[in-house]
């Protein structure tokens, strides 16, 4: 529990999007397939740019185009044939955390519910009608998101739009109140309600690390007991059948982003990625004998250098010291080979010796010893001259 620990009190900024543009309808493509295609199916949907606005209408022509015998499955179609089909990421009607915790995508699409009874295929007339249903909405979605450190994310109020999209593209047509989407619910509200969700020690971590432990949370808040169930009794809706509480929790990253980033506009970036792009580990000071002070000089100095730049670094200090772990791991392992070695030379300096001592009592001369031994002549001479005085063989530091 950390209800003692102080929650950031942030406001985490929205998206400053572009106005919806329509991309009028003038044609659509015949639904009957070709020879060798598949049957049509749900071919008709709503395309969403985030990052332009634009909102569009888009037929796959799957069925306008015979079926590659090669492709025994969904699989085996080239990306880039099935990405020119099927642009886009699907908004699903239960879309869920799978979508809350990624970025957003830079294309969103809808399937229009078209094709059978009672509901034909949209004629351009129809289709232009939709988008104009339905731009409304869009707009409500873009205006939505949540943005921190260049980066957009999901709120409760953006996911509430993509729900209405469905509904729209539904063969329905009709929109819902908010409360029919009680189970959506801002990061926010639910650490300013229950301050022990926030975890301070996530502040600490990369980029990339903490998207992974904001994922955690955007999952299992409210799950059971280990990620506080009561945040359930006051945020939720409950389950038709009464078996529990639905809990969607949207928006944590950016809040996470919003309390690292304290007002710097600044654009957000690991150190990771920098360094791939600068290489300044590599070329660095840092070694294993670089003291904890040393280090943190140079991590200051390169998130300066990068702020210089108009870049926000994260995880450097990590980093910074894990290079260093590294590089005391491999002279670790070098002082194992090395120790080894010398043990090896040991055995064969103490042979050398002997040798040499042979040899000296065999009456080969002080510079062919030391030649072939490859120590000095002097060093042989005091060897020679303590077996001459009678002291029996000797050694000498070099030898030895």
């Amino acid at each position: 529990m950390n209800e003692t620990v102080p929650v950031p009190q942030v406001e985490v900024a929205t998206y400053r999007v572009p106005r919806i543009t329509i991309t009028p309808v003038t044609e659509v493509i015949p639904s009957e397939p070709v020879h060798g295609a598949h049957a049509p199916g749900a071919y008709q949907h709503v395309l969403l740019d985030t990052a332009t606005g634009e909102l569009s209408f888009h037929e796959s022509t799957e069925h306008r185009e015979p079926w590659n015998p090669a492709w025994r499955a969904v699989n085996d179609v080239p990306r880039e044939t099935w990405k020119r089909w099927h642009p886009g990421t699907l908004y699903l009607p239960g879309s869920g955390p799978h979508m809350w915790f990624a970025p957003v995508p830079g294309l969103l699409c809808w399937t229009v519910d078209s094709g059978f009874t009672g509901h034909p295929y949209l004629g351009v007339q129809a289709a232009n009608a939709l988008l104009e249903l339905v731009a409304p909405y869009a707009q409500e979605l873009l205006d939505g998101f949540f943005e921190a450190g260049g980066e957009l994310d999901w709120s409760a109020a953006s996911a509430h739009a993509g729900r209405q999209l469905c509904r729209l593209t539904s063969r329905h047509r009709e929109a819902a109140p908010r409360e029919v989407d009680g189970d959506l619910v801002d990061f926010a509200e639910i650490v300013a309600r229950f301050p022990q969700v926030y975890r301070p020690e996530m502040l600490g971590l990369s980029l990339d690390k903490l998207a992974e432990e904001c994922e955690y949370q955007t999952r299992f808040i409210g799950a059971n007991e280990h990620w506080h169930q009561e945040v359930k009794k006051v945020f939720g809706q409950s389950y038709r059948d009464g078996s529990g509480v639905g809990l969607q929790v949207l928006g944590v990253r950016s809040w996470y982003r919003t309390v690292l980033m304290d007002g710097d506009p600044r654009p957000a970036r690991d150190f990771a990625d920098w360094d791939v792009e600068h290489k300044v580990l590599a070329s660095s000071e840092i070694t294993s004998e670089t003291t904890d002070a040393a280090l943190d000089t140079w991590i200051e100095r390169e998130e300066l250098r990068a702020g210089q730049q108009g870049v926000r670094l994260f995880g450097t200090k990590e980093a910074a010291y894990s290079h260093r772990a590294r590089l005391r791991e491999q002279d670790w392992d070098r002082l194992a080979v090395v120790g080894a070695e010398c043990a090896r030379l040991e055995k064969y300096k103490a042979e050398r010796l002997q040798l040499v001592n042979r040899a000296i009592s065999w009456g080969y001369g002080d510079s062919d010893i030391a030649g072939r031994a490859r120590v000095s002549r002097q060093a042989v001479h005091k060897l020679s001259k303590k077996t001459e005085d009678g002291a029996g063989p000797a050694d000498d530091p070099e030898l030895v």
